[in-house]
């Protein structure tokens, strides 16, 4: 799921509505993929490799230097099959993508200048395409019941599964905005927190 410039556009102007109405700062950051999860496939890339010589001493008449090249072809199949990124993520555990996910979610939150809002009340939706991973991350000063951002995020992860990734952040970019608004208006005359909301890595 690509995200172009047009529809980038849009949701950065979904986004910068939402800023309007509200002081507490808020950002998006849309994501490929949170890691590169080479090492644990890798390895076992390497493993498999190194398993491969076996059963054909134990079971054929090749010669060793037919057995050398076969290991290798399996060694260099193995991690071409790694090379996407796709993959290796479905080949990590669930609690790897998941961590991997949060600590990029939280990097992008100091990255994003979030942590620094006076009030301790920046917030920042994270969204991983390949993990099918979307979070919120919201400052302490932030009320706001854990229950909201979870329906938030249970509707922005139906409707991104629908393939439209502008519509589904436009419509969560809405409902961040309903959300803060309420706990933290906008002041008149008050200059917009951050200048840029909306980031595609």
């Amino acid at each position: 799921m690509r995200i172009g410039a047009p529809a980038a556009r849009d949701i950065e102007a979904a986004f910068a509505a939402a800023q309007a109405r509200t002081g507490a700062p808020l950002a998006c950051v849309v994501a490929d993929c949170s890691a590169d999860y080479a090492l644990g496939p890798s390895l076992g890339a390497a493993a498999l490799a190194l398993a491969t010589p076996w059963p054909l001493i134990a079971f054929t008449d090749l010669s060793a230097i037919h057995v050398f090249a076969i290991q290798l072809a399996v060694f260099a199949l193995a991690l071409a099959a790694l090379a996407f990124g796709p993959v290796r993520a479905a080949l990590a555990s669930r609690a790897r993508r998941r961590s991997a996910c949060h600590r990029a979610a939280m990097v992008q939150f100091t990255l994003r200048g979030l942590d620094r809002a006076a009030a301790r009340n920046g917030v920042l939706l994270y969204v991983s395409l390949t993990e099918h991973y979307a979070r919120i991350v919201a400052d302490a000063g932030l009320e706001i019941a854990p229950e909201a951002w979870r329906g938030l995020i249970d509707e922005l992860g139906a409707a991104l599964r629908s393939g439209d990734a502008a519509a589904a952040l436009t419509r969560a970019a809405q409902r961040m905005g309903d959300h803060l608004a309420e706990v933290f208006p906008a002041t008149p005359g008050a200059s917009a927190p951050i200048a840029k909301r909306f980031h595609v890595l």
